[in-house]
């Protein structure tokens, strides 16, 4: 099977909260993946899951069973680290089985289960190698190999492909995305890279200082951000806010531009890079002046300061010509706009 829940999950280190009450339900053959900034509680709860830590409150389900107090070797979960955690005394075969042995599995079955992981992960040739003799992708993929062959409930994955290069960790996430596909079974991943989160999750958990933001799909974090703290952080390069004070229904963002919105008070819009424009002659803009230009070929960055000193950031196709110090006006289609209340809440 492979569905989990956390019902009202609590977790304090002495007089330090560390996790603040979060129920959640993952389903049965569901990617998940959960995000935030640093110390937000995402490696924690994924350690509460696997059984490493015991909640201070709380109950942990998988299928249906209460596990809240077992033993990890109990939960039928197996865990990829950051740091592989591989023996390196062994080699790649003997890494594989080891844990297998333990549980006096029958050695045909060990050495069946051994070749198919192998052979699922592209390393059959690597098998009497150890671990010192290969490169970092290659212990990731032995790393996963040794979960892969407990045949788990559901894996567990702590940031794994967070000490690979740039161009390696691309390949390795197409590989998690490919595997996930073949063998149906529920993941939870860890990860502070937003597009390891994007493109591998089937919905994604948006963790703040131990509490659960939003839970959803990552399309529908990005177009429907439920606060400005998701908005923020979801999308690379960050979001921009623009602080403005609601009356009889409209608002101004920088250079006079009227905006509609149900709120009243001191609100905030905030607009992706990717969604602000260079304005066309005559038409209504937000005045800025360029600070800096970074040209990356298929698209520019601008980075820029409105009216009211908000640094802006825009990315525009092509290679504009564009110089430091120009005043230019950006403009926008207002269906891209995001309204958030003076609590950060999202306006509809």
């Amino acid at each position: 099977m492979g569905s989990i829940t956390l019902k009202d999950i609590r977790k304090s280190f002495g007089g330090v909260h560390v996790i603040h009450g979060v129920d959640l339900t993952i389903e049965k053959g569901e990617l998940v993946v959960f995000v935030g900034p640093s110390g937000c509680g995402k490696s924690t709860l994924l350690r509460l899951i696997a059984g490493l830590d015991k909640p201070s409150s709380g109950a942990i389900e998988i299928d249906g069973r209460d596990v809240t107090r077992a033993g990890a070797a109990d939960r039928g979960l197996a865990m990829v680290f950051q740091s592989y955690a591989l023996y390196p005394h062994m080699t790649v075969r003997q890494n594989l089985s080891f844990g297998l042995e333990n549980t006096r599995m029958p050695r045909s079955e060990i050495a069946a289960r051994v070749a198919d992981a192998a052979r699922m992960l592209e390393i059959e040739e690597l098998l009497e190698r150890r671990p010192t003799q290969l490169s970092g992708g290659q212990r990731q993929r032995v790393a996963i190999g040794r979960a892969i062959v407990r045949d788990p409930t559901a894996f567990l994955l702590d940031e794994p492909l967070s000490n690979l290069d740039a161009e390696l960790r691309g390949t390795m996430r197409a590989e998690l995305s490919a595997l996930h596909d073949r063998l149906a079974t529920t993941m939870i991943y860890v990860t502070h890279d937003q597009v390891e989160a994007m493109t591998l999750a089937d919905r994604i958990v948006v963790l703040r200082k131990g509490r659960v933001e939003q839970v959803d799909t990552p399309l529908n974090l990005y177009n429907r951000p439920a606060n400005r703290f998701v908005a923020g952080f979801i999308g690379a390069p960050n979001m921009n806010f623009f602080p403005a004070v609601a009356e009889g229904g409209q608002a101004a963002l920088p250079g006079g531009v009227q905006v509609a919105v149900a709120a009243s008070g001191p609100v905030s819009f905030g607009i992706r890079p990717q969604h602000l424009r260079l304005a066309a002659p005559g038409e209504a803009g937000i005045p800025a002046r360029v600070t800096l230009v970074e040209a990356l070929g298929a698209e520019t960055v601008l980075h820029a300061r409105s009216d009211g000193d908000t640094d802006v950031l825009v990315v525009l196709e092509g290679q504009p010509e564009l110089q430091r110090g120009q005043e230019l006006a950006l403009a926008f289609d207002v269906e891209h706009l995001h309204a958030f209340d003076a609590q950060g809440q999202r306006i509809d």
